[in-house]
């Protein structure tokens, strides 16, 4: 496997939170319903949204396309039996991530403070 692409973002939770309160379609715009099944079972809902709102910019920063042909919700969160966070990839991102030889997007995710952080790399063969 080769380093196709790197990506971080951070993001002000508060601000995230405040966005979804006062716009609240924005949350079904920008998480998938399994996204949003699983950060509304938390007890601070807001900090999970906001730190796969910062793993979704990340990936588009790793995969190197920006939104042209993506949807916030062709990338998608995900958590493996042990917990570690997976990214899945549909609809235009995954077609972007095909057209660039990217087989993987590996993610990292924390918050503290105030702040979201996530970073991807993107994977391929040579």
């Amino acid at each position: 496997m080769v380093v196709k692409g790197i990506g971080v973002d951070i993001v002000e939770i508060a601000r995230l939170k405040r966005a979804i309160e006062k716009y609240p379609r924005l949350q079904s715009r920008l998480f998938t319903s399994r996204e949003q099944e699983y950060c509304l079972s938390k007890a601070r809902a807001h900090l999970h949204f906001a730190v796969r709102f910062a793993a979704k910019e990340a990936a588009l920063k790793a995969l190197g396309t920006g939104f042209r042909g993506v949807r916030w919700t062709d990338l998608e969160v995900r958590r493996d039996s042990l917990g570690r966070p997976l990214l899945y990839l549909d609809g235009g991102a995954a077609l972007m991530a095909r057209e660039k030889g990217i087989s993987d997007v590996l993610i990292s995710l924390s918050f503290s403070g105030g702040n979201a952080i996530a970073s991807a790399i993107a994977l391929g063969g040579s």
